[in-house]
């Protein structure tokens, strides 16, 4: 049998076919790896060397008061980003855009030199210098538009508006709580740009749709005038902070709500936070004797007393192991005073009293009818709600302390309203700061009878009492004053030197348009709240009475 056997050249020819079927194989397969398993990263990693997909904030929607000014804007500004792949010369390019952008040039220089295919190197700058980087031509660098949001009126209600921060989303304050109805939806930009970052076409993707305008309840120039007010006191009587707010009482609406120290709204984020505080919303205290008005209402509206009812009062009472004394030492030893009386000589006897004739159970059920337990719901965030003891843990000398505004705390705001149920015959309206998003809730705290008997009691405080320095010439006032101290922290008890000085009230008394709260936060030359606080309350009204246009009493 022969056997056959291949010549060296087709030896040679099926081993370079051997080869070319291996190639062709590894070709095949790094072309299948290319076009099909690495295509979606290669894809996106050639289209970042010359596409970018932008986000274009939706333009916020206005902010106005109640008058239509205008008190939150968005304006047009220039945004300044590059390629750092497609910039020819980092230094040099950083050299000329940092007196353009306002930033240092070694800050610029380090944002260039990245991997990174896009990096911002100056947002919302002035258009006019947007406009000048434009004319540099620089390779890899561009321009675009975005939205900046501005405070027309600077240092108008700063804590009250709040802020927003760089990508436009709300950050504190009105800002912060209507910030989905403000901001809109934002929309889609794709910019494809050559090898040098020239840019060669722009399609919008999506549009942003503005954000929806609010309208508040705030009067621009009444605010401008509390605050005005507020930091004359504050000077005047070297105090560590003051805050203010102006309600109508039949509406709930919030016509100025003021704090101290304001600063430019423009440069919210730069503030310390303790100034930022919208301390009327956001914190609480002890309300001392402002307080005595709703031991009184209890007792009026449980039948237990009329305003005249007189008690027989001495310069202390003791309950329990705790002695309560009058806030002046040149009390008689023994005294006949009405309801009336009690509240217009700010009483720390009668109000125990008082409070003794109510119960404690009474005393917390008309606690809780006037809101200091509880949050009001005020359209702002961060509210505080007040803090008592459970009626379960109170002991036998609580009753001696609450009635005077002591060991309870409230927010300014929650005090305000209060009286502005006396003021709305008895009728609670939830405080608020922009019309029309929500409606309102009411609920009544005392009969039309009581309240109508607490407005012509006050009225005697400010006429005869303690609150004389609040009375506006043409006017008749009704309000209460009131001087707490302060918790000592670090000791306990109560501090000797420290003081919150207070003036609530409505105005004009018998139908009032207005309640006005003013607070004064440690003041140190005076410490009195029918001296700091009351005279601050008679300014504030007369000029927003003026303002409103509510004339004066009946042949006045």
């Amino acid at each position: 049998m022969t056997r056959l056997s291949l010549r060296p050249s087709n030896k040679r020819l099926a081993l370079f076919m051997g080869f070319a079927v291996v190639f062709l194989l590894a070709l095949f397969a790094r072309t299948f790896y290319v076009q099909v398993v690495a295509a979606p990263d290669l894809k996106a990693k050639a289209e970042s060397q010359y596409s970018r997909t932008l986000c274009i904030d939706a333009a916020r929607g206005v902010i106005y008061d109640r008058d239509g000014s205008r008190l939150a804007v968005s304006q047009s500004t220039a945004t300044v980003y590059a390629n750092p792949k497609q910039v020819e010369d980092a230094a040099d390019t950083a050299r000329r855009l940092a007196p353009l952008i306002g930033r240092p040039a070694h800050e610029v220089l380090e944002k260039l030199s990245t991997d990174s295919g896009f990096v911002y190197l100056a947002r919302k700058i002035p258009l006019d210098k947007g406009d000048e980087v434009k004319a540099l031509d620089l390779p890899g660098v561009l321009v675009c538009g975005e939205d900046k949001r501005v405070y027309p009126t600077k240092a108008l209600a700063p804590q009250v508006l709040g802020y927003v921060g760089t990508d436009n989303e709300g950050l504190a304050g009105l800002e912060l709580q209507y910030d989905e109805l403000l901001s809109g939806t934002p929309g889609e930009l794709r910019v494809v740009s050559d090898r040098v970052g020239n840019r060669l076409s722009t399609t919008s993707l999506q549009e942003a749709v503005p954000g929806t305008s609010i309208t508040l309840t705030i009067d621009q120039d009444i605010q401008f005038e509390v605050e005005r007010v507020l930091a004359r006191v504050v000077e005047e009587f070297k105090a560590k902070k003051a805050c203010a707010v102006v309600l109508e009482p039949a509406t709930g609406e919030i016509l100025a709500m003021a704090n101290t120290p304001t600063f430019d709204t423009n440069i919210f984020p730069s503030v310390a936070e303790k100034d930022r505080r919208n301390s009327v919303v956001t914190d609480q205290y002890e309300p001392g004797s402002t307080f005595k008005m709703v031991v009184a209402a209890g007792a009026l509206e449980a039948g237990l007393v009329t305003p005249s009812t007189t008690f027989t009062l001495g310069p202390t009472i003791q309950v329990y192991d705790r002695v309560v004394h009058e806030a002046h030492d040149d009390v008689p030893a023994v005294r006949e005073l009405s309801v009336t009386d009690i509240l217009a000589q700010s009483s720390n006897v009668g109000a125990v009293t008082l409070g003794q004739k109510l119960g404690k159970d009474r005393l917390v059920d008309i606690i809780e009818r006037f809101g200091f337990t509880q949050k009001l719901g005020i359209d702002f965030p961060g509210e505080a709600e007040g803090s008592m003891l459970p009626r379960e843990k109170w002991s036998g000398t609580t009753i001696a302390n609450v009635p005077i505004g002591q060991g309870i705390s409230a927010s300014p705001l929650q005090l305000a309203a209060s009286y502005a149920a006396i003021a709305n015959d008895g009728v609670l309206v939830q405080p608020h700061l922009v019309r029309d998003v929500t409606q309102p809730w009411t609920r009544r705290v005392v009969s039309e009878r009581v309240a109508t008997q607490l407005r012509t009691m006050l009225a005697v405080t400010v006429e005869d009492g303690t609150g004389t320095n609040a009375q506006v010439a043409g006017y008749e006032v009704a309000g209460k004053t009131g001087t707490a101290q302060k918790v000592d922290e670090v000791n306990g008890g109560y501090a000797d030197d420290r003081f919150m000085a207070s003036f609530v009230g409505m105005v004009p008394a018998d139908d009032p348009a207005l309640v006005i709260l003013v607070m004064v936060d440690e003041p140190s030359t005076e410490h009195l709240g029918a001296r700091v606080a009351a005279p601050a309350f008679a300014e504030i009204a007369g000029l927003s009475l003026r303002i409103l246009g509510v004339p004066p009493n009946s042949g006045e």
